[in-house]
Order: C-alpha cells, then structure tokens, then sequence
C-alpha cells in the first residue's frame, strides 16, 4: 500500500518532517477542542460579548430570536468554534489527501453536510419551532464539528473510494 502522504516521495525529508509535524498539530487541537470545548466556549463568549458591546451590540441583540431548542450557547460562540472546527478538519484533510479530486469531494461534501444543517434550522423555525426538526439538525451540526468526517473521509477516500486519485504532484494533477 502507498504511504500515507503519496506525494511525500518527491519532498525532501525536512518537508515531509514538516508535513508530518503539521499534522500531528492539527489532530491534537482537534482533540483538545474536543475534550475542552466549555473551556473554548467560555473563551470565545466571553470575547465575543467584549467585541460586540465594543461594536455596541449587546447579547440580546445577537441571540434575539433563537429557540432554546436550536443551542443552550452563545450562538455567535457556537458559529466561531464551529468555523474553526471545520477549517481545522478541512487543513487537516488537505494534508492527509494528495489528489486534487478528493480534495473537491471533501469541500463538496462538508458544503451540502452544512447546507442540509442550515436547511433544517430554516425548517424548523418555518414550522414554529419543531422540536423534533431542531433535534435532527442539532444531531447533524453534532456530527459535521466532530473528528468522525474526517477519519470517515480519509478511510473511504484513502481505500480507493470516491473520485479516481492522482497525487496532486504529478503532471497533469
């Protein structure tokens, strides 16, 4: 089977030490933000009310209109950590995966994963504030900021499936 980094051949050794060290930094921030994120949400709150009464938006100006049953969190929080969480899974994907083809997959597929979230949240305050609706998106954003796509993505991609792979380095990629 080829090595993990199939484009990793060609670098030079410093390179691919690099490569490797990156990725072991970014998996261990998505660990950390996992198994620590009231610390990062207390953070990212407390920061975020400091800005916007900066701005002179007050908190109930930013959560005004947001069930209880959507996020008992600070939503401008819970965008933030969400948006780093799924750049950091994205970064870490793009070193895991040569091939510009699955690369475009892995962005095609977290795109219409967060385009069905948004879809649902939208649904569920159309229909009065559906539990049940809240609960399936609730469960959907739950699995989009989680390391589970990413170790899915990089088994199924890496096995062969999906898009026909050329590593990114090779004439014609």
């Amino acid at each position: 089977m080829p090595s993990v980094l199939d484009d990793s051949r060609k670098m030079p050794a410093a390179v691919r030490l690099g490569r490797w060290a990156l990725v072991g930094a970014l998996v261990g921030l998505l660990l950390l933000a996992g198994v620590y994120d009231d610390a990062v949400f207390g953070v990212l709150t407390t920061g975020l009310h400091r800005g916007l009464a900066a701005l002179g938006v007050h908190q109930p100006l930013a959560q005004a209109g947001v069930d209880r049953n959507v996020t008992q969190r600070y939503v401008p929080a819970g965008i933030v950590y969400a948006g780093l969480y799924v750049g950091l899974c994205l970064a870490l994907l793009w070193l895991l995966l040569p091939a510009p083809a699955h690369r475009r997959l892995v962005l095609r597929l977290y795109a219409g994963a967060i385009a069905a979230y948004l879809l649902l949240a939208l649904l569920g305050k159309l229909s009065g504030n559906t539990v049940w609706v809240y609960r399936l998106a609730r469960h959907l954003l739950d699995f989009i900021v989680s390391p589970l796509p990413v170790a899915g993505l990089y088994v199924l991609l890496r096995a062969g499936f999906g898009p026909a792979a050329r590593p990114s380095n090779l004439p014609g990629a």
